[in-house]
């Protein structure tokens, strides 16, 4: 699911040469001087020097687009460090400055949040990842036959209902958004092989029954729906995603302390099993979530 909302475009602003001595925590400073809500309501872009910069924001169509100059126009002597926040969004946008990230090596660098779209793809889409103190890595799953599946079944409920008489060619349709979930696919799958990175942090989720987890997984008892699920150490470590430096929050109660503190309508899990995606919880096949 999604955590996509509609937004503007995020504007660039530029810091002062001072700022910039130490890119990261001016990043972090400068993220943490900005509401949580802005997240949807502002996303934006500090461009510190020509070869750092900063992002806190959802992602969206437009919101991304100050990165992407900012990337392409770091000198090919240097190495871009983005430091960023973010609960995430559109997939095939993330993917897409995700590529250029890991093309140049880009120096990846996570503050308070960094779920969805930006943990399958901006963490875990390059070599040099870092995770700032008690920051959380929030993962839910990507381009997989699971989500394929999900999205076409949408597509066939809209096209039974009313509106469905208006679109003149169902088959075209199907076609057309099946082949770019493939292509998309594709896409993410390469990005991961291309630095180890194992698939599984997308498609094992089309395997787990999220409901089914014990609750000392999930920090307690709790009716809130269950959209993430976080890795221990060893799990990133298997699956090829460890941070170079730092370590992300992990014990149930903080982690979900800390997003109820953000004022979210959701929970979070610990992956089950000393291994991705195996034991408790995983679903039987063909049965649903």
């Amino acid at each position: 699911m999604s955590l996509l909302m509609l937004l503007g475009s995020a504007s660039p602003t530029r810091a002062d040469a001072a700022q910039a001595a130490d890119p990261v925590q001016a990043c972090h400073a400068w993220i943490e001087g900005r509401a949580w809500n802005d997240q949807e309501d502002d996303p934006q872009t500090l461009v510190l020097s020509p070869a750092a910069a900063c992002f806190d924001g959802v992602v969206a169509n437009g919101s991304l687009e100050a990165l992407h100059a900012w990337i392409d126009a770091v000198p090919e002597t240097a190495q871009p460090l983005l430091v960023v926040r973010s609960r995430g969004g559109d997939s095939e946008t993330a993917l897409a400055l995700a590529e250029k990230l890991q093309a140049r090596d880009a120096s990846v660098h996570v503050v308070g949040v960094c779920a969805s779209a930006c943990a399958n793809y901006f963490y875990a889409g390059v070599h040099d990842r870092h995770v700032q103190p008690a920051a959380l890595l929030l993962f839910h799953g990507g381009f997989s036959a699971g989500n394929r599946a999900r999205a076409l079944a949408m597509l066939e409920a809209y096209l039974d209902g009313p509106q469905g008489a208006t679109v003149p060619d169902p088959e075209a349709n199907r076609r057309a958004i099946g082949q770019s979930l493939d292509a998309s696919q594709a896409r993410q799958d390469a990005l991961y092989h291309r630095i180890g990175v194992d698939p599984r942090i997308v498609h094992g989720f089309d395997a787990l029954a999220v409901d089914s987890l014990d609750d000392a997984h999930c920090g307690g008892p709790s009716p809130a729906p269950r959209h993430f699920l976080y890795f221990d150490d060893a799990q990133m470590a298997h699956l090829g995603i460890a941070p170079v430096s730092g370590h992300a929050e992990q014990d149930p109660q903080r982690v979900n302390a800390a997003i109820a503190a953000l004022g979210a309508g959701f929970i979070a899990c610990r992956a089950p099993g000393g291994t991705p995606f195996t034991g408790a919880g995983v679903r039987e096949a063909g049965s649903g979530r």
